[in-house]
């Protein structure tokens, strides 16, 4: 087979480059139909705003590989400039027609390159692979020098729910547990009364998440990162549906956000969800989730399909998630590359 790599022409992606963003979004849009067919496909005004509105704290750069006209892969570098400033995270992504070429070869050391011009000391790279075999991301990092820091697994709720009945038993029982505790929701931006709470959870997602050997510390959110993080996912067209639980004192105690796009009406994914530690064991996690469940699915009759991400070392969130009807759908590895 002809290697391709020594032809290729890598060009940096403006943020307002409207030919170089379709030629991208065209990419990721045929590789996602090859790859994971029963996925969503990608959303365009999500696309378009990913480098003029990406999530504050962070500094993205893209750049197109092309072999002669045709572009053959994208690579994307993420500058946390915030926290963990010893990290950059990377994407790479050749057209299945171009694979096997050393195109990712070329690309990843573009990045490795580019992040050590930035003074960080690893990549970090997520690969997907199949439940029941070994996917080819994973082999190609491996191969590169990279190391598997964290296991994880995409599960996928399949609405109506499989056991109504089941799910109701389970708010119940959770209801009684958290007997004390109010429910708290909005679509959207965060209500100005809960920035504070909010940025105290979604904080304690980088220290109380299950990182395994994944180098990622401690990240710092305020009233203002939260406000900027609300308004980057409004110019991305994402819609966010959240449920909080409030304790006694009140304050919020739980948090979790389901997110849609905005040209996609039958899919969704779950996001964060966090417990504050000294109300935990209240199965706050459980009502939380099951309440934004009923929320969401009021507010979008259309929605057919949730996805989830749970590092295997979390078995306390993936029994929640299980009890709710999420099934294993595929796995996703998270491999650090050493600078």
């Amino acid at each position: 087979m002809v290697d391709l790599a020594p032809d290729l022409a890598l060009t940096p992606v403006a943020a307002d480059d409207d030919a170089a963003l379709r030629d991208w979004f065209s990419l990721i849009t045929a590789a996602r139909a090859h790859d994971t067919p029963a996925d969503p496909p990608p959303c365009l005004v999500e696309h378009r705003a990913q480098l003029l509105a990406g999530d504050p704290g962070y500094d993205e750069r893209a750049w197109l590989a092309r072999a002669g006209a045709e572009v053959v892969g994208v690579a994307l570098l993420t500058l946390p400039v915030l926290d963990n400033l010893d990290n950059a995270y990377a994407e790479i992504l050749v057209a299945p027609a171009h694979r096997r070429r050393g195109v990712g070869g070329r690309l990843l050391a573009h990045l490795a390159e580019a992040a050590r011009a930035a003074g960080r000391v690893r990549l970090q790279i997520d690969a997907r692979e199949p439940l029941d075999e070994r996917g080819p991301g994973p082999a190609f990092l491996a191969a590169a020098g990279a190391r598997l820091a964290l296991a994880d697994q995409r599960r996928r709720l399949t609405l109506p729910p499989p056991e109504p009945a089941a799910l109701d038993a389970l708010a119940a029982q959770a209801r009684t547990a958290s007997a004390g505790y109010e429910l708290v929701q909005w679509t959207g931006d965060t209500p100005p009364e809960w920035l504070d709470d909010v940025a105290a959870l979604v904080a304690r997602m980088s220290t109380d998440a299950p990182h395994d050997d994944l180098h990622h510390g401690p990240e710092h959110y305020d009233a203002a990162r939260v406000r900027a993080q609300d308004e980057s996912r409004r110019a991305r067209g994402l819609r966010c549906t959240v449920t909080a639980a409030q304790a006694p004192d009140g304050r919020l105690a739980a948090y979790t956000a389901i997110f849609q796009t905005a040209t996609v009406a039958w899919h969704a994914n779950q996001g964060d969800t966090i417990v504050a530690p000294e109300h935990r064991g209240r199965r706050l996690g459980m009502l939380v989730k099951l309440a934004n469940l009923e929320r969401v699915r009021r507010d979008r009759p259309d929605l057919a399909v949730i996805d989830t991400y749970n590092a295997d070392s979390n078995p306390w969130m993936v029994a929640i998630n299980e009890a709710m009807g999420f099934r294993p759908h595929d796995r996703y590895g998270e491999w650090e590359l050493d600078l």
